[in-house]
């Protein structure tokens, strides 16, 4: 082996471990939630083995291990989450807790590759947006005087459902099968979100259209969180 090769095998020996102790460091400066073992700058192990899509029964079994507040990561990004809602209201809105500190939220990486801006109050910087889009909602959307002038709109929404449970009913007589009830209520369902979100009664062929886009841009979406 060369002289010159030796600076470089001492490099790639020396830096993953100066890595390690930087990062066992930090976490006991930090003083963390328990959590899943990680690797610095890979994040848990665990990823290796789940879908970012599977976090929800993962981190049911992950609170059954560290209990009700764990700390899990996902590359260089660090995520603490809270199952018992004393704890939660403790941290936020409770005497001394950090309201402030924790409403913020990090930008989230795959808003790029999604076309998904931060204008929209699940993804807004705590600060004048969000809290114009958090007016905004509660004043214009959930108030109970603008879900009376909503009713109309319920009532149509009642008629779509019920030619449909009638079309379904119709249909599944002559073929000796049950009628498709789930669908019924799904593409209902639809046809009331697509009138609140433009305000017009569409045909079916139109809300057909906005529904199977809607469908593509969340298999897409959930191909995109896949963690090979």
């Amino acid at each position: 082996m060369e002289t010159s090769s030796w600076p470089l095998l001492a490099g790639a020996i020396l830096l993953p471990l100066f890595l390690f102790l930087l990062f066992r460091r930090n976490a006991r400066n930090r003083r963390l939630p328990p959590g899943p073992p990680s690797v610095p700058l890979l994040g848990n192990l665990l990823w290796l083995r789940h879908s970012a899509a599977d976090v929800e029964p993962l981190l049911l079994r992950l609170f059954d291990t560290y209990g009700p507040v764990v700390t899990l990561r996902l590359g260089s990004r660090l995520s603490v989450f809270v199952a018992d809602r004393r704890l939660a209201h403790a941290a936020l809105v409770g005497p001394g807790g950090g309201a402030v500190t924790l409403a913020n939220r990090p930008r989230a990486a795959t808003s790029s590759l999604l076309g998904v801006t931060d204008n929209i109050i699940t993804r807004a910087d705590y600060g004048p947006v969000w809290r114009l889009l958090r007016r905004n909602l509660v004043a214009e959307t959930l108030h109970p005087s603008r879900v009376r002038l909503f009713a109309p709109a319920r009532a149509w929404v009642r008629r779509v459902l019920m030619d449909k449970l009638r079309d379904s009913s119709a249909s599944s007589e002559g073929e000796g099968a049950p009628g498709n009830v789930m669908e019924a209520f799904q593409y209902s369902m639809f046809c009331l979100l697509v009138l609140m979100c433009f305000g017009e009664r569409l045909d079916e062929p139109a809300v057909r259209a906005i529904e199977h886009a809607e469908r593509a841009w969340l298999l897409y979406i959930s191909r995109q969180m896949t963690i090979n």
